[in-house]
């Protein structure tokens, strides 16, 4: 009979070895939904575009509407034939593919939503003294628009983005291998055997990444705000 020792030591090196896939699958997803979500946010905030609005409305309702799971077995399975549909075959993709086009689907649309309250909060006259003071609409925008409203919606993005790590744990449903995809493969070898202490490791290791992301954020927000201190 194994002590509980003796499973966390052999579970743990593999569990280890597994979290650069685990932290590729949060990072894909989090620089895709920031470029799509703010692609997104412009459509919403835009009175120019009506249609392109409530199309845009239309989707992110569905996303933020549906279990993140459902999106990931639609993906997984009806991407692959959408594509064949039209002419191309993609049975060589790995389920990671899946994951990662289902997460930042899902994500984008949070993140939309996240950057618009943070455009929304913005104060006008900020925008109006950078076109005051002759920037352009592109300048105003990468000076003036875009620090100011990830400044605010920095928490609200964090929180995200935590979620998000933790969300890669349901990447072995689709058979996509990470660090729950291995515990969980470690389960089955040992027929249940110890699946505590197994289930307890990797809740360990996600715990310490979360952790650690979470102190970048805080960084980052303070060193936002000491920057704005000091350039005023």
């Amino acid at each position: 009979m194994e002590s509980p020792m003796q499973i966390v030591s052999k579970v743990l090196p593999g569990i280890i070895a597994h979290i650069p896939q685990t932290l590729l699958y949060w990072f894909l997803p989090s620089v895709l939904a920031l470029f799509f979500g703010a692609l997104l946010c412009w459509a919403r905030v835009s009175n120019r575009h009506r249609p392109l609005y409530w199309i845009c409305t239309v989707v992110i309702s569905f996303f933020r509407g549906t279990p993140g799971i459902v999106q990931i077995y639609i993906v997984f399975f009806g991407l692959p034939k959408l594509i064949w549909a039209i002419g191309y075959d993609v049975s060589d993709w790995t389920a990671g593919v899946y994951f990662v086009i289902a997460t930042t689907l899902n994500l984008s649309c949070f993140m939309a939503e996240t950057l618009r309250g943070g455009y929304l909060a913005l104060d006008r006259g900020q925008v109006e003294a950078g076109l005051s003071i002759g920037f352009s609409r592109v300048q105003n925008f990468v000076h003036v628009i875009a620090p100011q409203t990830l400044k605010v919606a920095l928490l609200n993005i964090k929180n995200l983005e935590i979620d998000v790590l933790k969300d890669t744990s349901v990447a072995y449903t689709i058979g996509a291998v990470e660090i729950m995809g291995y515990a969980n493969r470690m389960i089955s070898l040992r027929s249940g055997l110890g699946q505590l202490w197994i289930l307890g490791t990797a809740a360990v290791i996600y715990f310490i990444m979360c952790t650690v992301l979470e102190v970048a954020f805080n960084l980052a927000t303070r060193r936002i705000s000491r920057f704005e201190g000091v350039s005023r």
